[in-house]
C-alpha cells in the first residue's frame, strides 16, 4: 500500500509540474529516456489524431497508426518503456517510400491493456487484427526488444504475411532469463518513473487506464517470467531475418543473440560495435546501413 501511495503521489505531482504543457492532441510526446541530444521527430507520433486508429482485437482495442505509401513496414517498439515516438527515425526515413504501420502492444501508449497474458501469440493476434483491418497482407516488419520477440512470433504464426524481418536487440530467451544482468524482475514500478517522470506524466494523459499502469507492470514482468523463445520458434521461421544488436547489449547479450542467428534458417547477423540495448538511439546511422540494404535485397 505504501509503494502504490508513493508511485501515485509521484506520478500526481510528475503531471502537475507538466499541467502547464499538457499533452494535446497532435502534440510530440516524449520517448523514455530521452535526452537533448536524442533524435527527436517532427511527427507526433503516438499522439496523431489525423491517421490514428483502432482495431478490437480480442479483449483490447488496439491503437495504430499509418504513414506514406507503397510496400508496408510495421514497426514495433520496446516493452514495459516502448512507445510509438521512441521508432520516430525510423518512421521518418521510411514513410516518403513505404507505408508505415506503427503499433502500440496492449498496455502501451493508446491501446487497452485487456485481460489476457500478454505473451507473444497474443501480441502477434494483436498485430494480424491490425494488418487485417488495412487489408494489408504481406509486410516487413522492424521490432526491437519486446517488438523483435512479437515479430518472431509472427514470423512463426502467420508466414505468409511476413516478407523480411529485422530484430533488433532480441536474441534465445530461455527460462529463467532475466534482461539487464538482474537476477529478478522484482524491480519496483517506481525505479522506473524515478529514471523519466516526465515521460510517465504523459503517458498518465494519453493511456485509456493509467490508474492501473502499475497493475499492467507487475503483469507483464509475470508473463515475462513463464516466457522461452528458443530452437523450436526460430526453426519455424522461413522468412529472411536480419538480427541486429549492440555489441554492449544487457537484455539482449551477444551470445543470445548469436544463438538466436545460428538457428534461424534465412538469417543475417549485424552487431553495432560499442553500443548498448537501444542502438539505434546510440548509433542510428550504423543500424540504417545494415537495414535499408536488407529490405532493399
Amino acid at each position: 500500500m505504501k509503494l502504490l501511495a508513493l508511485l501515485t503521489l509521484t506520478l500526481t505531482i510528475a503531471t502537475q509540474t507538466l499541467h502547464a504543457t499538457e499533452v494535446k492532441p497532435n502534440q510530440v510526446l516524449r520517448w523514455f529516456g530521452q535526452t537533448p541530444s536524442s533524435y527527436v521527430s517532427e511527427t507526433p507520433y503516438g499522439n496523431n489524431i489525423a491517421t490514428g486508429r483502432f482495431v478490437r482485437s480480442g479483449d483490447a482495442n488496439i491503437y495504430f497508426e499509418v504513414y506514406g505509401e507503397g510496400s508496408p513496414v510495421v514497426l514495433l517498439h520496446g516493452g514495459l518503456v516502448g512507445s510509438l515516438a521512441e521508432m520516430g527515425q525510423f518512421a521518418d526515413k521510411l514513410k516518403n517510400d513505404h507505408q508505415v504501420i506503427l503499433v502500440n502492444t496492449r498496455g502501451h501508449g493508446k491501446s487497452d491493456i485487456g485481460s489476457v497474458a500478454p505473451d507473444y501469440a497474443q501480441k502477434a493476434k494483436d498485430l494480424k487484427a491490425v494488418l487485417t483491418e488495412l487489408g494489408v497482407e504481406r509486410v516487413d516488419v522492424i521490432g526491437f526488444s519486446d517488438g523483435a520477440y512479437t515479430g518472431y512470433q509472427f514470423a512463426a504464426d502467420y508466414p505468409d504475411a511476413v516478407h523480411k524481418l529485422v530484430a533488433i536487440g532480441a536474441g534465445e530467451w530461455k527460462e529463467g532469463f532475466v534482461q539487464g544482468g538482474r537476477k529478478d524482475r522484482s524491480t519496483p514500478f517506481q525505479i522506473l518513473v524515478d529514471i523519466d517522470p516526465r515521460y510517465w506524466a504523459q503517458q498518465a494523459q494519453i493511456r485509456p487506464e493509467p490508474a492501473k499502469t502499475e497493475q499492467w507492470f507487475k503483469q507483464a514482468n509475470k508473463q515475462y517470467d513463464r516466457t522461452t523463445v528458443e530452437k523450436p520458434l526460430f526453426e519455424s521461421i522461413h522468412a529472411p531475418v536480419l538480427v541486429l544488436a549492440g555489441e554492449n547489449d544487457m537484455n539482449a547479450p551477444l551470445h543470445t543473440v548469436l544463438a538466436a542467428y545460428k538457428m534461424l534458417p534465412d538469417a543475417q547477423l549485424a552487431i553495432i560495435p560499442n553500443t548498448p540495448h537501444p542502438v539505434f538511439a546510440v548509433n542510428f546511422d550504423a543500424v540504417w546501413a545494415c537495414i535499408e540494404p536488407f529490405l532493399d535485397q
